[in-house]
């Protein structure tokens, strides 16, 4: 497979320490990516900063309402999106244009899942700390 880039929307619910631990883990090709309150802003930023053509996005709470915008920018820069690792995600409605690619919803060990989210067929997996999120994220790499 081509190189692969982890793309990690930072925003304000952004789990303090989760950018750390996500640096600790043996990732080839990791970005941080500032969420912009407008979602061509954000698009635009990823574009400037992947050069692979096989993305993995990470998100977290309301960052990821800016999903079906990214999606769409990165299919028409002929970047794919292999899957979104999303914490506590709060998800957009889904659309022909979103999501194309599989999608694993992540909460700590004990937090109330939202029903919506199985129903939608969405993995949905439990993490103790965010050192345990990180080695799931890096397992799950190709």
């Amino acid at each position: 497979m081509n190189e692969v880039t982890l793309v990690h929307l930072i925003s304000e619910k952004t789990p303090p320490g989760l950018a750390d631990a996500l640096t600790r883990a043996t990732f080839t090709d990791y970005v941080e990516i500032q969420v912009d309150p407008d979602p061509a802003r954000t698009c635009q930023r990823i574009a400037k900063s992947t050069s692979a053509k096989n993305l993995i996005i990470i998100g977290t709470g309301d960052a990821c309402s800016q999903l079906p915008a990214i999606a769409l920018a990165q299919r028409a820069s002929g970047k794919q999106i292999l899957s979104y690792q999303l914490i506590q995600p709060m998800l957009p409605a889904f659309t022909d244009s979103w999501p194309q690619a599989p999608i694993s919803a992540y909460f700590p060990a004990g937090s109330a899942i939202p029903k919506e989210l199985t129903l939608r067929g969405i993995q949905i997996e439990e993490f103790a700390d965010l050192d345990e999120f990180a080695r799931i994220i890096d397992n799950y790499l190709p």
